[in-house]
């Protein structure tokens, strides 16, 4: 999977709560550079998709829906994204989508459950945000800082990549000592969790856009 255009592109995520080895995980399909009828999440699809119906029919415990609700949209913020296909594709009733992650369910609930608390996700992939683009930043009192990966209109549904500049002035409820910032980048950044395990360090704010975080490990070639 490699989306050279990715900036802006809309996509979602089902992902299915199984036993694996004995152990319940949290199995991530994505729809990104899926094609034919069901790519690409299809609006009407994906909002039709019943939960439960899902979770019964493919033996899962239960499934988690990435936007819900499901007419919401969630949208990249990378210039290019690229992923290793490790899994297979799947129809979920009209809705194509590509394994690429798993997940602790405990982390995904915490994430779920509470927004500025960090969490990681496993999988092997490769963002790239060019020079001379806008990378949109939390920074933390420690000193990490968090790139965003995605936006979301789960919460503001009229939220879009032209009005991510002036986020900072919808984000009412960051955390003491923690800012947003908007940087023009002076070289390339990627950010490559392949170069720490396939572990990437994932936060998202309270209107559900995700962060990756950069300075934990080597994922990132450098803190912007």
């Amino acid at each position: 999977m490699d989306l050279s255009n990715a900036r802006d592109y809309a996509y979602c995520e089902i992902a299915p709560f199984v036993i694996l080895e004995g152990k319940i995980t949290a199995e991530f399909y994505n729809t990104s550079g899926t094609t034919g009828v069901g790519g690409g999440c299809p609006p009407d699809k994906f909002a039709a998709i019943d939960g439960n119906r899902l979770a019964a029919d493919f033996a899962a415990a239960t499934v988690y829906l990435n936007p819900t609700p499901l007419t919401a949209r969630r949208h990249r913020v990378m210039d290019r994204f690229w992923a290793a296909q490790k899994g297979e594709t799947v129809d979920f009733y009209g809705v194509s989508a590509t394994w690429g992650a798993s997940m602790d369910p405990t982390l995904l609930a915490g994430m779920v459950r509470g927004n500025y608390e960090p969490g990681q996700i496993h999988r092997n992939t490769k963002y790239t945000y060019l020079k001379g683009s806008p990378a949109f930043l939390l920074r933390a009192p420690s000193g990490k800082t968090w790139v965003m990966q995605s936006y979301a209109t789960e919460v503001d549904a009229s939220l879009a990549y032209d009005q991510l500049p002036q986020l900072g002035d919808k984000l009412k409820q960051l955390p003491a000592g923690w800012k947003f910032e908007v940087k023009t980048l002076d070289r390339d950044l990627t950010i490559e969790p392949g170069k720490a395990q396939d572990t990437a360090h994932i936060i998202r704010d309270e209107l559900h856009d995700v962060y990756e975080g950069c300075g934990f490990d080597a994922a990132c070639n450098f803190v912007p």
